[in-house]
């Protein structure tokens, strides 16, 4: 059985099961503060690694180192799990009226909670998320399936997109 990884865990940490929770900010307390792009982890050591809410911290292409590290981390046929919220989905309900402009602001710039580190510098859809992760030569890609992962916290909802890649 290998590691179990929640990066960027901040204010979500996951309990239980084995998972470490690691953020570069020491504000959120996790197990391990360190750049989830560079991790004290051997080759092939994991299972699962988490990106929750994290990708949309980063931007344009820069999220890929994120994911190169997860690729070098990951066993065969261990999972990357990427949560972002799904700004397709956000902009139609919030066009059609259907979302208030504060929920929609937030989720395009980021809850900012007084460090730069809170803001929101990309926005992803089903097919960019797709793009990005492909970059990688991942086993699979697909929408997460939302089986349950003891321990793990994921925030699910309508606006949340949720992929897998497998390696």
């Amino acid at each position: 059985m290998g590691l179990k990884l929640n990066c960027g865990s901040g204010q979500r940490k996951f309990v239980g099961n084995g998972w470490i929770n690691i953020d570069a900010q020491a504000r959120w307390e996790p197990d391990l503060v360190a750049d989830c792009s560079k991790l004290p982890y051997a080759d092939g050591s994991c299972e699962l690694i988490v990106f929750h809410h994290v990708f949309e911290h980063f931007g344009c292409g820069e999220a890929r180192a994120l994911q190169a590290e997860a690729f070098r981390l990951l066993r065969p046929g261990g999972s990357l799990l990427v949560f972002v919220p799904n700004m397709r989905a956000l902009a139609q309900r919030w066009l059609m009226g259907q979302l208030n402009t504060q929920i929609y602001m937030t989720n395009v710039y980021g809850a900012y909670m007084g460090d730069e580190h809170d803001r929101h510098c990309w926005g992803w859809d089903s097919h960019e998320l797709v793009k990005e992760l492909l970059a990688i030569s991942w086993a699979d890609v697909r929408l997460f399936d939302w089986r349950p992962i003891t321990g793990a916290d994921l925030a699910r909802d309508w606006w949340v997109l949720a992929m897998e890649a497998v390696r």
